[in-house]
Parts: structure tokens; C-alpha cells; sequence
């Protein structure tokens, strides 16, 4: 098989049953209330740790749910695709659908770019923000499990609602422009409001005032941004370099049960194939990359890791002590190539 090949299956695989996207949200969103239902009916600590791993992990999955709307994969009609992106799953999670799928798109326009793509901090070894040592590292996952991830979001939001441009420090004292922006962002976050004023007031009713915090936003605003950062880290980070070419980092995971449950549900661990052809939804995933082993031109460019945490334990492997090693490195480490 030959790229050409590729390509003709891939675009075979583009089109899905419209019922078969939706089917997948509310089988996450029924996993959630089984969940919840659960620590309901038995309210102790003991049931509460794994209700958190499980509704961190179907929240997750939520997300990756929401990239197939970024992706216009939902549905065939972008307005309704955009509806289902925004209501049944970007506002629930927190976060405004524009502003995410504008930056989840520069990220695929612009991979290993250290100036344009939006998620170079998370994998770089380098500038501008070093993982050379293990307290670096150590540092930017305890950021996320901190809720660093909302603070990111808002920045988002707010570059967006600039067009993708810095304010400057004037422009910013400005109160006609600060009140401009202040109303973009309540323009963009509105849905967001209302979807978090239900959810808030479905857990109080049901679970008393800790019911929303406890249930939904603490597992949604740590773990599951942990989750995603930590994926986005393993599939394009290098040991011990940065990129030359964006090539090198089209990497795809083969992983397991365990790690596709909680880093890469809805076969997100397919993802150099996604890249490849981003066109296509994430269930038809697994067919895709049949078609890509087949094919030597887009198989043999492909750097196949067995599993996340396996590439995570080479990375910290290969780490120079934390005293001194990061400042020697950053001398000698050259930032990547922009695309």
C-alpha cells in the first residue's frame, strides 16, 4: 500500500453514523451518573477515592469528545456540530468551545513551532519552558494538578477575543479597552456560566453544598487536566533534545487497558494517525492505522512507543541531576525549529 492509498482509505473512514458521536457522549455522561450514584448511596471516603479516579477519567473522556468537535467530527453540519460541542461538553467541563478549538487547531497547524503552537510549553525540553531536570518537571504536572489548567483557559479565551495578539501594557490601562475585553470574555463564557449555575445547583440539591465541588469541578479543574497535559507531554516530547523538524515528534502509542482508560480514552493514543488525517473521527481510528502499518512511506516515519508511562520513565531516566544540570543544558540545548 502507498501513501496514495493512505489517503483514499482515510477519507473513506471520514464519515460516521451521526448517531454513533452522540451515542458515545451519552454513554460517558450515564457513566458519570452511575458514578455519582454510587457515592450517593454510600457517602464515605473509602467510596469517594475511586469516584474520583472514575469521574476524573469519564470527564476526560468528555474532552476528547470535545477535539472531535474541534475537529467539526461530531456532526456534518458545523452549527449543530458547534451546539453540541459547546453544550454537551466544552461548557459542563469549564471551558469555551471557540477559544479551545482555535487553540487546538493552531495547534495542529503549527506542531514544534516554539513561537506559534499553543502547546509547545507542555513538551519542549527547552525554552520557554525547560524540562531538563526532574524538579522542572516535577514542577509543571504539580502546576496542573493545582488547577493551573483554568488560568490557561481564561488566557485563551482572552488571546482569542484579541484576535490571537498580546494587549500591550497601555492598551491593557486603557479602561474602554479593559471593559471591551471584560464583555468579549462574558460574550464567550456565558454558556459556560449557565452550564456550571445547573450543575451547581443539580449536586446541592442532591449532595448538599460540597456536592458540586467535591463531584465535579475538584476532579474536572486537577485530574482531568492532568491527564490531558500529561498525554500532550508524552506524545511529543524527545528525551533529552528538542525537535530539528516537527517530524520528529509524530509519534503514536500502542499503550494499554489501564492507560487508554484514564490518559487516552476515545483512541486517543492513535495519535500520529490523527495528525495524519485529522479528518477523521476517533472511532475509525483503529481502522486507520491499519492502513498506515501497511504503508512503509508514513510506518517507517513514525516513532511507535510502547506506552505513556514507559516513555515518561525514559524521559526522567535520562535526566542530568537537578543541581546545576538545568542552567548547563539551557546553555547547550537550542530551542526547536520553527515550522
Amino acid at each position: 500500500m502507498n501513501r496514495n492509498d493512505v489517503v483514499a482509505r482515510a477519507k473513506e473512514l471520514k464519515h460516521v453514523p451521526h448517531h454513533a458521536q452522540l451515542r458515545g457522549i451519552v454513554v460517558h455522561w450515564l457513566h458519570l451518573a452511575a458514578a455519582f450514584a454510587v457515592f450517593y448511596i454510600w457517602p464515605t471516603w473509602w467510596v469517594y477515592i475511586p469516584v474520583l479516579l472514575f469521574v476524573s477519567a469519564r470527564q476526560y473522556g468528555l474532552v476528547l469528545m470535545l477535539h472531535d468537535a474541534q475537529h467539526t467530527l461530531l456532526h456534518p453540519k458545523k452549527r449543530l456540530n458547534d451546539w453540541m460541542g459547546t453544550w454537551l461538553l466544552a461548557a459542563p467541563l469549564g471551558t469555551e468551545f471557540k477559544s479551545s478549538q482555535e487553540t487546538h487547531l493552531g495547534h495542529h497547524f503549527h506542531l514544534g513551532s516554539s513561537d506559534r503552537d499553543p502547546d509547545y510549553a507542555l513538551y519542549c525540553f527547552g525554552e520557554p519552558s525547560p524540562k531538563q531536570s526532574a524538579w522542572q518537571l516535577a514542577t509543571l504536572f504539580l502546576a496542573k494538578l493545582m488547577g493551573g489548567k483554568v488560568l490557561l483557559i481564561l488566557r485563551n479565551a482572552d488571546r482569542a477575543e484579541l484576535g490571537g495578539k498580546v494587549a500591550t501594557a497601555a492598551e491593557q490601562g486603557r479602561v474602554r479597552q479593559l471593559v471591551a475585553r471584560l464583555g468579549g470574555l462574558g460574550y464567550r463564557f456565558w454558556p459556560v456560566a449557565v452550564a456550571q449555575a445547573v450543575l451547581l445547583a443539580i449536586f446541592t440539591v442532591t449532595f448538599g453544598w460540597y456536592g458540586y465541588i467535591l463531584l465535579w469541578a475538584l476532579p474536572v479543574a486537577t485530574l482531568a487536566a492532568f491527564y490531558n497535559d500529561f498525554r500532550i507531554f508524552c506524545e511529543h516530547s524527545l528525551i533529552g533534545r528538542d525537535a530539528l523538524h516537527k517530524d520528529e515528534r509524530m509519534t503514536s502509542f500502542i499503550s494499554n487497558p489501564l492507560e487508554r482508560f484514564f490518559l487516552a480514552p476515545n483512541h486517543m493514543n492513535y495519535h500520529a494517525e490523527h495528525h495524519l488525517f485529522p479528518y477523521v473521527p476517533h472511532v475509525n481510528l483503529p481502522a486507520l492505522r491499519k492502513a498506515v502499518m501497511a504503508c512503509p512511506e508514513l510506518r517507517d516515519n513514525i516513532e511507535w512507543r510502547p506506552s505513556y508511562l514507559g516513555h515518561f520513565l525514559a524521559y526522567v531516566r535520562a535526566l542530568r541531576p537537578a543541581s546545576g544540570a538545568a542552567d548547563a543544558s539551557a546553555d547547550k540545548q537550542p530551542g526547536a525549529v520553527a515550522t
